[in-house]
């Protein structure tokens, strides 16, 4: 296929004896690229690669099997407020990376890993021009904007997590993202009251909020360095999970003493959800 006749988003295409391949971008969908790729979009694509010079039988896609997969979902919340409350937050299991327009959380997963990204729509696509130059999208409709996209790569975490590899099947699969965010989010208060010291009624009480927080400092937060610190103190055969429930129940007063609700957060999630 000529650059000419290739369509804007189509990355790789791939013709063997026995099967297609295809690495395609939702902007191939030009108009339509806010949808991505649904149900409604379907013809669309078949309708743009036959433009284009590739024609394929019509079970082609009921037929399909996916090796990576990115779920996405468009949320109307500033990803200013989201950064600064997810700064907030201590999530476990997961790997959290800071940069100036996205948060990214990996699961710690050695074998079945996935990556979830919140970031600005728009600053993204400012920065990034070229890549939708001569599409009909006009870039403002994504201000304010955030995307929450979790990237599932490799055969066996697709079918790991969507319990099969088929294109249709995975396309019907509802609230992808609004189930990872509750993942990630569990066991995190979305709103904490302003901390009195005579809520701890005991030394016992007064004793583990200062550990809390000593530790907090320590590690800047990172729940493994924390689970870390107790084994190097208490041994490695020692079980650090009744000290950890003790001392995660308490992170909150330690990181927000002033309080906190995050509204943001609770916005994101219930978007999620609809």
């Amino acid at each position: 296929m000529s650059m000419k006749a290739r369509p804007v988003g189509l990355n790789r295409l791939g013709i063997g004896n026995t099967q297609v391949s295809i690495d395609i971008n939702a902007r191939v969908l030009n108009e339509n690229y806010g949808l991505g790729f649904c149900m409604d979009t379907l013809d669309q694509l078949m309708d743009i690669l036959k433009k284009s010079g590739i024609e394929l039988h019509h079970d082609f896609l009921k037929e399909s099997v996916l090796s990576l997969v990115h779920v996405k979902n468009d949320v109307n919340v500033h990803i200013e407020n989201l950064l600064s409350e997810f700064a907030m937050i201590t999530p476990k299991r997961f790997y959290t990376t800071y940069r100036k327009n996205s948060i990214t959380l990996e699961s710690i997963n050695k074998h079945h890993k996935t990556t979830t990204c919140i970031y600005g729509k728009y600053a993204e696509m400012v920065s990034n021009k070229t890549k939708y130059e001569g599409l009909e999208i006009d870039l403002k409709d994504f201000e304010g904007i955030s995307r929450v996209e979790s990237k599932f790569n490799g055969w066996r975490t697709v079918a790991k997590f969507f319990g099969t590899r088929n294109f249709i099947d995975i396309l019907k699969q509802e609230n992808v993202n609004s189930i990872l965010i509750n993942n990630i989010l569990n066991g995190q208060l979305m709103e904490t009251p302003q901390l009195d010291l005579s809520r701890f009624k005991t030394i016992s009480q007064l004793s583990d909020y200062a550990k809390a927080k000593l530790l907090f400092d320590h590690t800047d937060g990172n729940i493994e360095l924390i689970k870390h610190e107790f084994k190097l103190r208490l041994g490695e055969k020692t079980k650090v999970n009744y000290q950890m429930r003790k001392i995660e129940k308490l992170l909150p007063f330690v990181q927000n003493p002033e309080g906190r609700i995050l509204k943001s957060i609770i916005e994101l999630k219930q978007q999620l959800k609809e």
